[in-house]
């Protein structure tokens, strides 16, 4: 049975989409290269130079389901979740429109509808973050749960050097609801490197970990700021 909470985020983040926002339909650059690095890597428009047996890959928090098309396009088996049915139904239209195979639900992150060990690789862009560090903390376990052992985890997460960070109603320690824009009324973390290691201890060992940094203009004040992880499960 679905929960009241469980509800209320669904419905907000219907809200997002219903509105025509965070409907990206290509993927992230940094998960392409995740995949390039640790996975395997195009080396002509029919070779690839694979670096590690992959058939299942699952694209947590999946939106509209951009990064489980990309992964389904490459030739994996391709699965995607998220607590939005607006964005879930999107998913199975453009995987229908691209004759592609995506296993699409709607779920909750911290009670994914697949047995243990079921997937080799697990994404999550930008889904860890818009949560509580607790439900983040579950979403992890539930993630080294339906992996098998070794696989890996891509993973990025706000941080607390954003120029964001400290907008909106405070809740907790770097947590705060936001209070304008189109994700209004939605949780927003930002997770200090003490935080990012407390999350994957004694679940996942780190391949690497980078803080990517961009300024915006026009007067370069405004700093992007994120974490980028690559993990294995221990």
């Amino acid at each position: 049975m679905t929960s009241k909470p469980e509800q209320e985020t669904g419905q907000q983040w219907d809200a997002v989409y219903n509105q025509r926002f965070m409907t990206m339909w290509y993927p992230n650059e940094d998960i392409i290269r995740f995949c390039a690095l640790l996975i395997q890597k195009k080396l002509t428009h029919d070779r690839y130079e694979v670096k590690r047996k992959v058939e299942r890959v699952l694209d947590l928090g999946c939106g509209n389901g951009r990064h489980a098309m990309y992964f389904a396009s490459q030739g994996f088996k391709a699965a995607g979740v998220d607590i939005s049915e607006q964005a879930i139904t999107w998913a199975k239209d453009w995987a229908n429109r691209e004759h592609l195979d995506v296993d699409f639900r709607v779920s909750d992150i911290v009670d994914l509808p697949y047995e243990p060990a079921t997937f080799d690789v697990v994404v999550s862009h930008g889904v860890l973050d818009h949560v509580t560090s607790e439900v983040a903390q579950r979403a992890v376990q539930e993630v080294h749960r339906v992996l098998k052992p070794g696989g890996l985890f891509y993973c990025d997460l706000r941080s607390i050097e954003d120029y964001e960070y400290g907008a909106g109603r405070p809740t907790g320690h770097n947590e705060f609801i936001l209070d304008g824009g189109y994700e209004r009324g939605l949780t927003q973390h930002f997770f200090d490197k003490e935080e990012v290691d407390r999350l994957f201890d004694g679940l996942f060992g780190i391949i690497y970990i980078e803080l990517h940094e961009h300024k915006m203009g026009p007067d370069f004040k405004s700093k992007f700021s994120r974490w980028v992880l690559a993990t294995e499960a221990i």
